[in-house]
């Protein structure tokens, strides 16, 4: 891979990281392997959740995890992990000062408000990626305690360098809510779809080699739309839905969350996609599916139009009876079904190639050192 003509020592800052499974951790992953791939010293700054190492070594990249509480996912599903303060404020902003660049992710977390403090006193450069807006939650009281953590933590987004968003509505968002003068638009990236043995993974999940599969994937909270994904039920095809809900007599096969490795690998098994989300900045399960070439059935989101057109996914009401509609189409008719699934790939070669997302990224990181310089003293 290229290297980058000036190396950066580069800290990710991320409030859940693996061994938590969701789209910030992989994108951090994605993010990290590729700077380190091109030459860059990366280490990545995570709350210490679901018995994650204190630190370790992932290849090229340096973990290291701050002992936290996740006692909201566990009790509310809120997946908002609360660093130990002494143990943050001891190992942060240490970090902070070995790094030329530090990277949170979304405002609103205790981590990235504190690395955003550290970096700004030590005049080091910073970059927010936002990752989402305001994302409706089970009750009023989430919704409520989500605005006051936007009014309150997320305004430490003013004090990045840059502020930068994958999706051109979280961009407009963000600038309104915390009156930013400039967020910019950076495409997020995957890597290239596996190849694999059909038959084989279908066997190894205990799905039924012949039948047509839509796959789902996303934690069991309002936002993600598992419900009105089990609601498309139809004796014309199978559901799978890779969740943290406990197995139930649901109409579709529960699987729990697994690595990425195997999720590819299963999301190149089946026959359709399916994404009933709202909320969203452009979910990373969204690019590999359209990465791996598959048909995507979605729900229409604002930005989306930013990264995929009319006839390269398949546009849904959110409602399940409008997913049973698409799906049984897409059974009854392979032509059509071959044929978007190639847009789809080809969609996602042209929006999410791996090297484009981490050589933008790239672009940003220096463009932030340079504006956080101390300007030039005039004798």
């Amino acid at each position: 891979m290229p290297a980058s003509k000036a190396p950066l020592r580069v800290l990710l800052v991320s409030a859940n990281f693996r061994p938590s499974v969701g789209g910030i951790e992989r994108f951090v992953e994605v993010l990290a392997h590729g700077l380190a791939d091109r030459g860059h010293t990366v280490t990545v700054a995570a709350c210490r959740t679901d018995g994650g190492a204190r630190e370790e070594q992932d290849g090229a990249v340096r973990i290291v995890r701050i002992p936290a509480t996740d006692v909201l996912d566990s009790r509310l599903n809120v997946p908002y992990p609360l660093p130990n303060p002494v143990a943050a404020l001891r190992i942060l902003p240490r970090l902070v000062a070995d790094a030329d660049v530090v990277h949170p992710q979304d405002a609103i977390y205790a981590t990235s408000a504190l690395a955003l403090w550290a970096a700004r006193r030590r005049h080091v450069a910073s970059v927010l990626t936002q990752h989402v807006g305001f994302v409706q939650q089970r009750s009023g009281a989430l919704d409520a305690t989500q605005r006051a953590a936007i009014a309150t933590v997320g305004r430490s987004a003013r004090l990045a360098t840059r502020v930068v968003a994958y999706n051109p509505a979280v961009a407009d968002w963000a600038r309104r809510t915390w009156r930013l003068r400039d967020v910019r638009v950076v495409p997020p990236g995957v890597p290239d779809a596996p190849a694999v043995d059909r038959t084989a993974v279908r066997e190894r999940f205990g799905l039924p080699r012949d039948r047509f599969v839509a796959l789902f994937v996303g934690r069991d909270v309002p936002k993600k739309g598992l419900d009105v994904f089990l609601g498309a039920d139809d004796p014309a095809y199978d559901l799978v839905a890779v969740t943290d809900r406990k197995p139930m007599p649901e109409a579709a096969r529960i699987v729990p969350f697994v690595e990425p490795e195997r999720f590819r690998e299963l999301l190149a098994s089946v026959d359709a996609f399916v994404l009933p989300s709202q909320g969203e900045g452009f979910p990373l399960a969204l690019q590999e599916a359209l990465v791996s070439g598959i048909p995507c059935v979605v729900s229409r989101e604002p930005g989306y139009e930013h990264y995929v057109r009319e006839e390269e996914v398949v546009f849904v009401v959110r409602e399940s009876a409008s997913i049973r509609d698409a799906l049984r189409r897409l059974a009854d008719d392979e032509p059509r079904r071959l044929a978007l699934g190639a847009r789809a790939r080809a969609a996602g070669v042209r929006e999410f190639g791996l090297e484009r997302f981490v050589g933008a990224y790239e672009e940003v990181y220096a463009d932030a050192v340079q504006a956080a310089q101390p300007m030039p003293v005039t004798p």
